[in-house]
């Protein structure tokens, strides 16, 4: 089985084609959180994949908190093979070492990282990628998935990521005070003049957590946000800012590399 959360779709991309190509099926962890759905059950000889965005240099809180109620039947110490693979801009981090101890008994026996178009733009000096290098990542993103799902195949025990430079300073100060002060929805807008109530921002929120004003149709944000960024991304009018900070950065959302 192959657990996945996705913001603007590299993620869920991601953990589709590795399904494909393993045969796994899926299993959304924002529909788990949401349903309450934390008990499941292995198939004889079923590893467990997570597949998830690396979030400033971790694993997205939304999947530590489920991680933290899941239980798993049928596993296996030694023999279940778990594995995670995260999507980032650019590298990870620590991510692997906190994921694997938020496992806890669970052992995590390999773990890679795959390089996708950035998509955080909350902050100074953090945009988009350039049209050309967007293209150059989506083009190398289905051969390292291919290279990724063979050893997954073969249940190597591989730490394959890219960690980067600094990787205790991003993770063990920068991360907390991200997951602190930056989990916030409180500043995310909706221009009226230019939203015209489509409702992608609704249904793209993996966590029900938009709605649309009665009043003028434009969106509403209610405190439970996974910061995925898929609202302000998705939005087809740019009608949706976070503060002044994002009115003249691009939008990204995940669509296959023209070859």
């Amino acid at each position: 089985m192959i657990y996945w959360f996705s913001g603007t779709g590299n993620s869920l991309w991601a953990a589709k084609e590795l399904a494909n190509r393993l045969g796994d099926r899926l299993i959304d962890i924002a529909d788990a959180l949401s349903q309450g759905n934390f008990r499941h059950t292995l198939t004889e000889g079923e590893s467990i994949g997570w597949v998830f965005p690396t979030y400033s240099w971790g694993p997205p809180p939304v999947v530590l908190d489920f991680v933290k109620r899941w239980h798993i039947n049928g596993y296996a110490k030694g023999t279940t093979y778990c594995y995670m693979v995260t999507t980032c801009g650019d590298d990870v981090g620590l991510a692997v070492d906190i994921f694997s101890k938020a496992l806890g008994y669970i052992d995590l026996v390999a773990a890679f990282s795959v390089q996708m178009p950035n998509n955080y733009i909350l902050l100074p000096g953090f945009d988009t990628d350039p049209a050309t290098l967007e293209h150059d990542k989506l083009q190398k993103a289905t051969p390292r998935i291919a290279e990724i799902a063979g050893m997954l195949a073969d249940k190597r025990a591989v730490t394959d990521v890219v960690t980067g430079r600094y990787k205790w300073l991003k993770s063990r100060v920068i991360r907390p005070l991200f997951v602190r002060f930056m989990m916030s929805d409180k500043h995310f807008t909706a221009d009226a003049s230019l939203c015209n109530s489509c409702g992608a921002c609704v249904a793209q929120c993996p966590m029900h957590n938009i709605t649309l004003a009665t009043a003028d149709g434009t969106p509403r944000w209610h405190g439970n946000c996974a910061m995925c960024l898929g609202c302000i991304h998705r939005c087809p009018r740019r009608a949706i800012q976070y503060g002044k900070i994002t009115r003249h950065k691009g939008r990204y959302h995940f669509t296959p590399a023209k070859k």
